[in-house]
């Protein structure tokens, strides 16, 4: 039988073509597809986080290759008996093997793809956005399970303030705080009441943010920026109520009026934000983010959807430090101003 001869170019021109489909219509993956093994991990489970991390550390120290889960388990205040659930889990991950014994335990060792997971944990410790983000959404949810409005402070008691397995910062808890409000998807209990300013509550934005299954960063984002279509015949229309307005005369007009941006309260925003930055005590890292934030929604403010996303990691570098720091009432001015233009 003689060997198979391939048409090269006619395999090229169908790779070009395949490519130029995926161009033009790129894959997408709903929200809450499950991409593990595309580079998410276990960041977001406190305990597996932890444990993984509690593994490699013991591996480092100790010569033995096979550690017990249940001395993780005493240490940890979690039941002995969901220690083999925890190796189980890990297994599945691939990131352990159990010991090769006749009773089921808690033993196991550390694989090389435990290893690799411990080191990418260790690096998303450190990586603030990541951590910002997982704040937002894990305060969010936790004030969404609770029956009553809640003091900030007792979620850095719970199970889910850890993220890739180290707890979470004041500062960061405080953010995601300043954040959710700044989004309207929490508020405090005296907008409401009158009452205690530290007491917050979920509103009903929020609610729906949580049952979408978004998170807040891709539920804020879905929320409508489009700009609306009018379709007229044979008229003269004037359109008013946006920024500049439009007027168009003629048959078969077809009008695109954007949701503009008011430029002089846009003004005084970046002017009142660039005022307060050296009242504001940030870091030099934080203090270098925050004025380039503030440049950039100089240049790109009026655009709701881009202004919107620039003013959110404003927020989460200087909310809470708008209502301590700064002097009584300039913050949260500030705050009332940049939310009531990017709601």
């Amino acid at each position: 039988m003689g060997a198979i001869k391939w048409n090269k170019n006619a395999i090229r021109r169908s790779l070009r073509e395949f490519q130029r489909e995926l161009d033009r219509h790129p894959m997408k993956v709903a929200i809450g597809t499950d991409l593990k093994g595309a580079g998410e991990g276990i960041e977001e489970d406190p305990i597996l986080s932890k444990a993984l991390l509690w593994l490699h550390e013991r591996v480092t120290q100790t010569p033995s290759y096979y550690q017990d889960f249940a001395v993780f388990a005493e240490r940890e205040g979690v039941p002995e008996a969901e220690a083999e659930d925890i190796v189980l889990q890990l297994e599945q991950y691939g990131f352990v093997r159990r010991a090769p014994t006749m009773v089921r335990d808690a033993t196991a060792m550390l694989t090389d793809e435990g290893r690799v997971e411990a080191g990418r944990l260790k690096k998303l410790a450190d990586d603030r956005v990541a951590r910002a983000n997982y704040a937002t959404n894990a305060v969010l949810r936790w004030l969404y399970d609770q029956e009553a409005p809640a003091e900030p402070g007792a979620f850095a008691t719970t199970r889910t303030a850890f993220f890739a397995g180290t707890a979470l910062k004041a500062n960061e808890v405080t953010g995601a705080v300043a954040e959710l409000v700044g989004d309207g998807l929490a508020e405090h209990e005296a907008n409401q009441a009158g009452t205690d300013l530290d007491r917050l509550r979920i509103t009903a934005a929020g609610t729906s943010c949580i049952r979408s299954g978004h998170t807040v960063r891709s539920y804020m984002d879905s929320q409508s920026t489009a700009s609306s279509t009018n379709n007229y015949h044979g008229s003269t229309i004037v359109h008013g109520g946006v920024n500049g307005g439009v007027v168009s005369t003629g048959d078969h007009n077809t009008i695109n009026a954007g949701n503009g941006i008011d430029a002089q309260a846009l003004a005084s925003l970046v002017q009142g934000l660039r005022d307060v930055a050296p009242q504001l005590d940030l870091d030099p890292v934080d203090a270098e983010d925050y004025a380039a934030d503030v440049d950039a929604l100089d240049r790109e403010g009026q655009d709701p959807e881009q202004g919107g996303r620039i003013w959110r990691r404003i927020m989460r570098l200087a909310g809470p430090a708008f209502t301590t720091t700064v002097a009584t009432g300039v913050g949260e001015q500030l705050v009332e101003l940049g939310t009531g233009l990017y709601s």
